[in-house]
């Protein structure tokens, strides 16, 4: 988990900490394992992507680019991060080639690989994207909101794609035809994160009135919805069984819910 400290904090599964450090002189945007698992990739209001062994939370490199990185994202020989002022930066270890990319002047705010090291989906102004590494150019646009989309994410299978956006609604794609296959109805606030379950029949969506919302994708309609926190959920993750959902807060603590009865299992304020 980050912070707006500039922190960077490792947990188990019970959401007792293990390791904190801070990383950014300013607020820690990110951090995402690399696919690997031995590193972590951290992003801040610093303008660097620092990468972080997951060990002991060492610092091992930082990379400074003309980006106040929201999200970053660590591969196999990239990494790649995405800012306010709507550039995507991909950094090629082999090569050490830097590809900047402009996506739109309203921002940039969320990026996940499609294809490691060759394709990635990212959120800018009220579009997705799905961008070729390898060709540098945009080959998907997924197209439909009416404000920001904070978040965008394949299914596990990468054959779908999610976006939840600042109008409220988050939306269902084809990755390939970029056909819109679902819209939500408006949620109780804009809609921030949103996440497959590992079998991609579920997804979990928080909003800035602290909810999480769960979408049955069969039925393609809400299931559940649990009141979360106070304040805006910055992150949500589902377990690898499925059936427990990590969400973070802005006001500075996490809980783990069960996904089957909504009760409240953990929590660790930070």
């Amino acid at each position: 988990m980050s912070t707006t400290e500039g922190r960077v904090i490792i947990t188990d599964s019970l959401l007792n900490i293990i390791l904190i450090r801070k990383i950014h002189s300013g607020n820690a945007n990110s951090s995402f394992f690399s696919l690997d698992d031995k590193y972590i990739i951290s992003g801040g209001n610093d303008n660097l992507l620092t990468v972080i062994n997951s060990e002991d939370l060492s610092i091992i490199k930082k990379y400074k680019f003309h980006l106040n990185a929201w999200t970053s994202v660590y591969g196999y020989n990239t990494l790649a991060g995405c800012g306010n002022d709507g550039q995507l930066v991909v950094y090629n270890f082999l090569t050490t080639d830097t590809i900047y990319v402009k996506l739109n002047k309203s921002g940039a705010f969320h990026l996940f690989y499609t294809e490691p090291d060759k394709k990635l989906v990212v959120s800018s102004g009220n579009c997705g994207f799905e961008y070729d590494i390898q060709k540098k150019r945009i080959i998907h646009e997924y197209i439909g909101h009416r404000d920001w989309v904070y978040c965008i994410m394949p299914s596990n299978d990468m054959n779908k794609i999610i976006t939840a956006s600042k109008d409220s609604t988050v939306a269902i794609y084809d990755r390939f035809t970029q056909k819109r296959i679902y819209t939500s109805f408006k949620l109780d606030g804009a809609a921030y994160v949103a996440c497959f379950s590992n079998d991609d029949k579920t997804i979990a969506l928080s909003t800035s009135k602290g909810s999480i919302y769960f979408l049955d994708i069969t039925l393609s309609k809400i299931i559940k919805k649990i009141n979360a926190f106070k304040g805006r959920i910055n992150t949500i993750h589902f377990s690898p069984s499925g059936t427990h959902i990590l969400a973070g807060s802005e006001l500075g603590n996490a809980k783990i819910f069960s996904v089957k009865t909504g009760k409240l299992l953990y929590e660790c304020d930070y």
